[in-house]
């Protein structure tokens, strides 16, 4: 009998939230680098390097890599004849994420329910939680985080069996092109395929903890990327992991990754822990020096002048508003007729940090999905909003809009939330307290780092 307490299970889920949020994996850590060398213009090799450099920071000051410290997902394969004393396992692991989340600062970004009460639970629980069962005599814990920048684009489908190896290659294309910079590319795919259309799904996820393929797996991989060559500086790594499926079926899916893939896993045998990690080297990088002028908030013609792809470094006041922030100020308006807090000529942000840490004005902080706010541009813009900081695409309506009203759109790159916090100096909430992360916040920034997309 192996007998496991329940608190090491929960020491054990602490401990992986950490190393999963704050330590960057090894062997990706490589490919990023060596794509930092082999970077073929500039601004690809500041991508990277920034990307490089925040990883490094992370790792040093133990803070989240992204502002968004996710959906906790955790997989526990329980050994034959284990024993588990104390509270369930389920308590185990909710206990352990609620107390790495309060503890270190992390961001609380679970609702109470996907559709009729989508307040925060304030600890980003309940974790999601999948159970096997195998024949060692330990159990193996894995913890993987998902932020909704990437969770939002990942995708399953229906295959014949009778479909082509290209049909799945053009599906995982156009699965990576739907996501584009909203997912903080280079992106990591995990492509589950077989069994039925939701553990499908679980295998996509389960494939970020595979290490090693079989030849068959290799080849699969080989083709895909080979299929993705034009993509290639948007995918970073790709894993698979296939099973059994009824002989009319042939699932696919695909979850789409940031380059921030955080994962982590343990053995358990008795009550002692092993964490399964390679240690990480830091290397060095060198950014690619370029003229960007720097220009004030209140600097209303220069921002106005400002013509697409052009960089600048902002310094002034800005206000972070992302989804629920953006629905109240609409409800607030509907209301009263004006807005809460006063909007004519200012920069949104659109951005949730992580709780600050003791020593920190501000925590982990970058930016967040900007089209899903693209239907709140009409009241913001004709009102009199400047500009908006925010990633990726926005849609054709959404650009119309800040184009007629003369309005900017700016994206800063996301991913490298530790680097970011840096430019900010001072954070006051002027609206909301209540939504906590999503409250609306004034920041004055120092030099934040933007490109011009509008």
């Amino acid at each position: 009998m192996n007998k496991i307490k329940a608190e090491t299970i929960e020491q054990a889920v602490y401990n992986l939230c950490v190393q999963a949020n704050t330590c960057y994996d090894a062997e990706l850590y490589n490919k990023l680098y060596d794509k930092y060398l082999h970077a073929d213009s500039p601004d690809k090799r500041n991508k990277y390097a920034n990307i490089l450099e925040n990883i490094s920071l992370a790792s040093k000051i133990k803070r989240p890599l992204c502002q968004d410290t996710g959906q906790v997902i955790v997989f526990v394969t329980i050994g034959q004849n284990t024993f588990i004393d104390g509270t369930s396992i389920t308590d185990a692991v909710n206990n352990g994420v609620k107390k790495a989340y309060k503890q270190n600062y992390f961001r609380k970004s679970v609702v109470h329910n996907a559709l009729f009460d989508r307040t925060n639970t304030d600890t980003n629980t309940p974790a999601i939680v999948y159970y096997d069962y195998s024949s060692a005599d330990m159990t193996e814990v894995s913890v993987l985080i998902k932020g909704a920048g990437s969770e939002n684009y990942c995708r399953t489908q229906m295959f014949s069996p009778a479909s082509q190896r290209t049909d799945i290659f053009d599906f995982v294309e156009q699965t990576v092109k739907t996501a584009g910079e909203k997912s903080c590319p280079p992106l990591v795919l995990g492509i589950g395929v077989g069994g039925t259309m939701d553990s499908a799904a679980v295998l996509s996820k389960k494939a970020f903890f595979k290490t090693e393929n079989t030849q068959e797996e290799k080849q699969f991989i080989n083709e895909l990327n080979e299929y993705l060559d034009n993509m290639k500086d948007d995918i970073l790594d790709i894993k698979l992991l296939t099973s059994s499926t009824h002989i009319a079926c042939l699932p696919v899916a695909v979850t789409i990754n940031c380059h921030s893939t955080r994962h982590a896993m343990c053995t358990i045998k008795g009550n002692e822990i092993s964490y399964l990690k390679n240690p990480l080297a830091i290397k060095s990088v060198e950014m690619e020096s370029k003229d960007i002028c720097e220009i004030k908030t209140d600097e209303y013609e220069k921002i106005k002048n400002l013509k697409t792809g052009d960089e600048i470094l902002l310094t002034g006041e800005i206000y972070t508003a992302r989804d629920a922030a953006h629905k109240r100020i609409l409800d607030f308006y509907t209301e009263n007729n004006k807005f809460p807090f006063d909007i004519k000529g200012k920069i949104m942000f659109y951005a949730g940090p992580c709780p600050a840490a003791p020593h920190e004005i501000i925590g982990p902080v970058g930016p967040t999905t900007s089209a899903r706010m693209d239907g709140y541009c009409d009241l913001l813009y004709s009102n009199g909003l400047l500009a908006t900081i925010g990633k990726g695409e926005r849609s054709e309506k959404a650009l119309n809009t800040i184009i007629q009203n003369n309005g900017k759109y700016f994206i800063a790159q996301g991913g490298i939330a530790c680097l970011l916090a840096k430019c900010i100096k001072s954070s006051q909430i002027v609206a909301f307290e209540e939504l906590g992360t999503e409250a609306v916040r004034k920041l004055y920034v120092e030099k934040l780092p933007l490109k011009v997309v509008i």
